[in-house]
C-alpha cells in the first residue's frame, strides 16, 4: 500500500487487518486511518480488496486477524456497487426509509438536486434507467445525517453530461463528514478533495 499524505489518526482505523476467503488472501496486514471530516479515496486494481475494506469499515465483515476500531454509535450510510433499492417503491419512498423525518418537499428537492424530474419520481425505481437508479442510491446515502459514508464506485453508469453536477452534489453533501470513496478514476477522487490511498500494485 502507498498512502499519499494519509492521516495519522481517524474516525475509523484498520490495524494490521488480514482477510481470507477460503484459500485466497484478500488483505494481508492492511492498515488504514480515515480522517474525521475528510474524504479518503481507495484506489487499486480489481480484486485487490477495496470492497472488502469498505465492508470492514461499515462493520458488515470482520477480519481474520487485526483490528477495526470504530467510534461507538457511529452512524453509517453507503452507496454499494449494486444500487440495493426497494424495487417496488418510488424514489421518494426509498429516501424516506432512511430519514427520521420525511418531509415530502425536502425529499423532492433532494431528488431534483441529483437530476430526477417529476416523471422519474412518480415511477417505481424498477422502471428507472440504470443512471437514474444510481442517482437515487446516492441521494439515499447522502440525504440523512450519517457520520460516515462509504461510496463504492458511486458514479458507475452515470453519463458524462450528468456526472459533473452529481460530483458537485456529492462534494457538497460530504462536507464535514468522514467518507471512504472507492474508485478507479483519479479525477473523481481529486474533484472530491480526497486523500488517495493505493491498495495492491
Amino acid at each position: 500500500m502507498r498512502n499519499e499524505g494519509g492521516p495519522p489518526e481517524g474516525a475509523v482505523m484498520l490495524s494490521g487487518v488480514t482477510r481470507r476467503f477460503g484459500d485466497q488472501v484478500v488483505l494481508d496486514g492492511f492498515s488504514l486511518a480515515l480522517a474525521p471530516g475528510r474524504v479518503t479515496a481507495l484506489m487499486g486494481p480489481n480484486a485487490s480488496g477495496k470492497t472488502t475494506v469498505a465492508r470492514l469499515v461499515l462493520g458488515l465483515d470482520r477480519p481474520d486477524r487485526g483490528r477495526v476500531e470504530r467510534r461507538h454509535g457511529l452512524r453509517c450510510a453507503a452507496v454499494f456497487q449494486e444500487d440495493r433499492l426497494c424495487e417496488h417503491l418510488g424514489a421518494a419512498e426509498n429516501l424516506a426509509l432512511v430519514l427520521e423525518h420525511s418531509d415530502p418537499a425536502a425529499i423532492a428537492d433532494e431528488l431534483r438536486a441529483v437530476g430526477l424530474d417529476a416523471e422519474a419520481m412518480a415511477k417505481p425505481v424498477r422502471e428507472l434507467s440504470g443512471g437514474q437508479r444510481r442517482r437515487v442510491a446516492i441521494a439515499r446515502a447522502l440525504a440523512g445525517d450519517a457520520d460516515l459514508v462509504t461510496l463504492d464506485e458511486p458514479f458507475t453508469g452515470i453519463d458524462v453530461e450528468t456526472k459533473p453536477a452529481l460530483i458537485a452534489y456529492v462534494r457538497e453533501r460530504l462536507a464535514g463528514r468522514t467518507a471512504l470513496l472507492i474508485t478507479h478514476d483519479r479525477s473523481e477522487a481529486t474533484q472530491l478533495g480526497a486523500t488517495i490511498v493505493r491498495l495492491g500494485t
